[in-house]
């Protein structure tokens, strides 16, 4: 005669319920965390153990969308170029940009609203290519193609080779130094001098550039009106200031 069949043991009180399943991670997922870590301490911090931790799953994770961690960065880097190279292609290509001077103060709010464009991913990538040959290519090919991009922009402004070139070097050198020196300026004072520095970038007609700002959030700075200290002026002597120009 067979055992009786005994009922299950019921579920003891206070016993912890299963967790529940974590939720699936993207490819994107992982990218956008290595993003961050290259941002906060170089690719040097662009590890697979540690980005698991921090997401909270294990390296089989990583391993069920990237072949190696060497891939992870090449992601990286093509993500860098799609994210901060992407916007000013966007510019240029747009059916419903304006052309001439409106296209290049588009280009001007990329870089001081910083939104479609990232100066602090722009510069860790240029840390990175310090000691990687293959960042290296691709910060050479981004900056090629940005000048290129404003090289057309002079071009459709209305100026002729090599002078348009020229321009777009100098406008491009002169946003890449900014970042690269870490220059100190709040963002207000930042914003009220871009419609200046547009002026000597373009050398145009005044009433054109503010024409062109005056379609943006951007308010342009007052003739005489006094700049705000920054970092840089607040240190200067006052005998050390250059003498203004009379106005022609």
């Amino acid at each position: 005669m067979g055992q009786a069949k005994t009922a299950p043991r019921s579920r003891r009180a206070g016993r912890p319920r299963p967790r529940a399943p974590r939720p699936f991670l993207s490819r994107e997922d992982w990218i956008t965390a290595a993003r961050a870590d290259l941002v906060a301490a170089g690719v040097s911090a662009v590890k697979v153990d540690r980005l698991a931790r921090r997401l909270g799953v294990t390296r089989g994770s990583f391993y069920w969308h990237f072949k190696s961690h060497a891939e992870l960065l090449r992601e990286l880097l093509k993500s860098w170029e799609h994210t901060n190279t992407g916007p000013f292609e966007r510019v240029l290509a747009g059916d419903e940009t304006p052309r001439g001077v409106r296209k290049f103060v588009a280009i001007i709010k990329l870089w001081v609203d910083e939104k479609d464009y990232s100066p602090a991913f722009d510069t860790a990538v240029r840390d990175w290519a310090r000691t990687s040959r293959e960042a290296a290519a691709a910060v050479h090919r981004a900056d090629a193609r940005r000048i290129e991009i404003l090289h057309r922009v002079f071009i459709d402004i209305g100026f002729v080779d090599p002078e348009a070139l020229i321009r777009a070097r100098i406008a491009y050198f002169h946003q890449v130094g900014y970042y690269t020196l870490e220059f100190r300026e709040s963002r207000e004072e930042r914003r009220a001098l871009v419609p200046l520095y547009a002026r000597v970038l373009l050398g145009g007609p005044s009433d054109v550039i503010d024409a062109a700002f005056a379609e943006t959030d951007i308010t342009p700075q007052v003739a005489g009106q006094p700049v705000m200290a920054s970092a840089s002026s607040a240190s200067a002597s006052p005998a050390a200031a250059p003498a203004k120009r009379r106005p022609r």
